[in-house]
């Protein structure tokens, strides 16, 4: 990466100059605003002038002089207090050569190098197909376990399968509610399936009239493997495993985890009930595992399937995506397993805000005969074009916006089949990219001198390429894991290779050795673009379009 080896230097001069042994996270290098400041620019005078005692200004001054004394660089200026680097070629020629040589293991990192991490998304109840929301949790989830494993983690993609609590009965009692069977109740599941489930299933219906929770799991489990699963495939995502919460009570595992919580003094009797002392670790009240009645809360089996996760599968870092109406969950959980597990692994939690369909200008929702939502099958049907196509679309979209943001999921953008349609956009410029390619590969040309490639279009282009390993570890180091970071870059990506492709002719004949070395720099894209939408956006890079 460009920007380690600018930070290396810095780091250099400055044990030079002021015998500081910093590391390198405590450097800042960005790329300039303005090219003609420099390629990139550093604000370590600013951080270090109270250290140090010194003007910032007098500080870059003396580390620039130490920078061009120790070379590397074909200038480097002091200006207001700022650090300005201006690269040599030689620089970008590297970049494009390590490109085309790691192929799709450029910007694979080491940061979180054989760390054993779970993330656990998407994960609704069995009781109704997948939403709008689901979906946005499932594209982000999808996106990050893909950017864990990028950077050296041995990852796995979890579904908790919620078939053993309240809302499995409730399954049950609104099925029987639909055939007619009992009242219905504003508190029952609804929408069509709902109907159709109790239609086609009489006979088992008849049999489970006094049985709630049996016809309920019976349901659930159904419409797992024929709504839920089917769902999941059409929108490209994988899981290694859909856990159980039926299965994990029924081996004991909530027992005993609530056990292993009294024999350590972290819980409490009071009114009958037992509690968990999650105040303790900062959380605003402490919380009840088991009720005066004997009952064990939702909040006691979540404990346990963490401690399944950390304690029984040997996780070091989990990560949950919850919707955004568990935020108040958030607190309870982090200090339930902080107590439990302690410094046995790292829990985070990635809230996924909510999500509005928009067409024309205004909420579109379905009829109420379906229910107050919109189904991700909904959703893809709604977009049209092949299903592989519809599938692109509403991933790339829910990946436009932070999972901290409530979103606007704008439909009419999505059904375009234009370069308007940003997912289109990158499509379409890493089509343009292979036919360049394919049109090359008849010409009979020299060995590439990539000294030739010094415009400012081509040096943009090798810019934009050489800052996805910086993309990729921002993404696994800031807490709100900000996977939108991968759809900007590609859309910026295809920007400057049509800025490129727009001025710089590709494939002269009259001028061989400037084409050779044109073409190794549409290869280098191709990569770096391939890598970015198939290896982890997960959406399809076309050869023709």
């Amino acid at each position: 990466m460009i920007t380690d080896k600018i930070k290396d230097s810095i780091l250099y001069s400055l044990q030079q100059l002021f015998q500081l042994h910093l590391k390198s996270d405590e450097v800042t290098v960005d790329q300039s605003a303005d090219r003609i400041h420099g390629d990139y620019t550093s604000n370590v005078a600013f951080r270090l002038a109270k250290q140090l005692g010194k003007n910032p200004k007098e500080i870059a001054e003396e580390l620039a002089k130490s920078l061009v004394a120790n070379g590397g660089f074909a200038k480097v200026e002091a200006l207001s207090g700022f650090v300005n680097f201006f690269l040599d070629h030689e620089y970008f020629q590297e970049i494009v050569s390590q490109i085309i040589k790691e192929k799709e293991h450029f910007a694979d990192l080491e940061l979180l190098k054989n760390k054993k991490i779970q993330v656990e998304f998407i994960s609704a109840n069995p009781t109704g197909p997948l939403t709008l929301a689901n979906g946005r949790g499932g594209f982000g989830g999808d996106v990050l376990a893909r950017v864990f494993t990028k950077v050296g983690a041995k990852v796995e993609r979890e579904y908790y399968v919620n078939d053993g609590g309240n809302q499995v009965r409730l399954l049950g009692a609104s099925i029987l509610a639909a055939a007619g069977k009992q009242d219905k109740s504003d508190d029952y599941y609804k929408g069509e399936y709902i109907d159709e489930w109790a239609k086609a299933n009489s006979s088992v219906v008849e049999e489970h009239i006094d049985d709630e929770f049996g016809l309920g799991s019976l349901a659930a489990q159904d419409l797992l493997e024929v709504n839920i699963k089917p769902a999941v495939a059409k929108l490209n995502i994988h899981f290694d495993n859909w856990f159980s919460e039926k299965k994990m009570i029924d081996r004991g595992e909530v027992d005993e985890g609530i056990e292993n919580l009294k024999k350590y003094g972290h819980t409490y009797e009071k009114d009958g009930a037992l509690w968990l002392k999650t105040t303790e670790k900062g959380d605003d009240k402490d919380r009840v595992l088991v009720k005066a009645d004997g009952e064990k809360t939702y909040f006691a089996n979540d404990i346990a399937y963490h401690f399944d996760k950390f304690y029984k599968r040997g996780f070091d870092q989990v990560v949950d995506f919850w919707g955004a109406d568990h935020h108040g969950y958030v607190g309870r959980m982090m200090a339930a397993v902080d107590l439990g597990v302690g410094t046995v692994g790292t829990l985070k939690v990635a809230i996924m805000q909510m999500v509005r369909l928009i067409k024309d200008g205004q909420e579109f929702k379905m009829s109420k005969r379906k229910g107050t939502y919109v189904t991700m099958d909904d959703l893809l049907t709604l977009i049209g074009g092949s299903e592989r196509d519809a599938a692109d679309v509403a991933r790339f979209f829910f990946l436009s916006r932070s999972f901290s943001t409530h979103m606007d999921f704008d439909l009419d953008l999505a059904k375009e089949r234009s370069d308007k349609n940003p997912v289109f956009y990158v499509k379409y410029a890493y089509a343009r990219l292979s036919g360049i390619l394919k049109n090359a590969s008849e010409l009979r040309l020299p060995k590439a001198d990539l000294s030739l490639l010094t415009s400012p279009q081509e040096t943009e282009l090798i810019e934009q390429m050489a800052q996805l390993p910086n993309v990729i570890a921002s993404i696994v180091t800031f807490d709100e894991y900000p996977v939108h970071y991968l759809t900007f870059y590609a859309i910026d990506l295809a920007k400057k290779f049509h800025a490129f492709y727009d001025k710089c002719r590709v494939i002269d004949e009259d001028n061989l050795e400037l084409t050779a070395a044109r073409i190794e720099l549409v290869r280098a894209t191709q990569i770096v673009l391939g890598i970015v939408m198939r290896d982890l956006i997960g959406i399809d890079a076309p050869e023709r379009m």
